[in-house]
């Protein structure tokens, strides 16, 4: 009797303690909910971005409360499909797996050295600061942290095979939206050139054709390219806008020489893409993107060399 006692005790001690433990975990769990979780649902809210990175670049992002525009370090237009798909990552990411003990103090060390921060903010409150760090070996995971946690975890999108970290770009021109003209002109004219004399003008009646007119990209100075020789050359065409408020841009159109392939070996330009000059910054534009617009202002073939 005293035997069953005894175990009954034993018992009774050994439930106490198990129960105490998971109530422990529950408690500490609770503590750290926020630190695993990298994802916000309500993406509605959030109306700003800042992205910085070790390499001292930095992008702000945020939503105009009056148009609900978003705009790019505060003067750009931001491209909507990259901000939808920011928007759209962090809306779906989430803990594919821990990081391996084994590789959790390299990763570390790594992120200290390689990583965009990202600060997300809700109704202009920021809210949740992440550290995103590179791929995984395989290419489908993405080491992240979030702001005051304890260690770093391998994030990913279910469904979505690749990683996340080339959605977090510090790169303006790569943010920056590839709509050449705003949507509020009030007057335009092109103006076909040759040398410094104009050789015809023509008024474009149908505005709102411009407003569809994209860059291909925006060129920026490397060691193996200058822009500021090609935006010193002679423009073949000038596009002279007068918007709304009263403000005036040019796009001057620039011809560019062919690649170097044997079908344009004959060519003195490149008769797919052109350079255009507006505001200083450099783009590459293709011809293809003014069809409608030659076909209906009635502009001559000369735009097209």
């Amino acid at each position: 009797m005293k035997k069953l006692y005894l175990y009954i005790t034993i018992i009774f001690i050994l439930t106490l303690i198990l129960f105490k433990g998971i109530q422990n975990h529950e408690k500490t769990s609770s503590l750290r909910p926020d630190k695993r979780t990298f994802s916000i649902i309500d993406t509605l809210s959030i109306n700003k971005l800042i992205l910085t990175n070790k390499n001292l670049e930095k992008v702000i992002l945020q939503r105009n409360s009056q148009d609900q525009q978003w705009k790019l370090n505060d003067s750009l237009i931001a491209n909507q499909y990259l901000i939808n798909l920011v928007l759209k990552t962090i809306k779906e990411m989430k803990i594919k797996q821990p990081v391996a003990r084994a590789a959790l103090k390299n990763v570390i060390q790594r992120m200290a050295i390689q990583n965009t921060k990202v600060d997300i903010f809700q109704n202009s409150k920021k809210t949740k600061t992440i550290y995103v760090g590179g791929e995984t070996q395989d290419q489908l995971g993405t080491f992240m942290m979030i702001e005051g946690a304890k260690e770093p975890y391998i994030t990913h999108i279910p469904g979505f095979n690749g990683y996340l970290s080339s959605r977090f770009s510090c790169k303006e021109n790569l943010w920056r939206s590839k709509k050449i003209f705003t949507k509020n002109i009030q007057n335009a004219h092109l103006i076909l050139k040759e040398g410094n004399d104009d050789i015809y003008t023509y008024s474009i009646t149908n505005t709102q054709i411009l407003n569809k007119i994209y860059c291909e990209s925006f060129l920026t100075q490397n060691k193996e390219f200058s822009p500021q020789e090609i935006i010193n050359r002679q423009p073949f065409c000038e596009i002279k806008i007068i918007n709304q408020n009263g403000t005036a841009v040019t796009l001057y159109c620039i011809r560019k020489k062919p690649v170097n392939k044997d079908k344009y070996q004959y060519d003195k330009y490149d008769k797919e893409r052109f350079y255009g000059v507006m505001n200083h910054q450099l783009m590459l534009i293709q011809y293809q993107q003014f069809k409608e617009l030659i076909k209906s202002e009635l502009i001559s073939q000369d735009f097209t060399p």
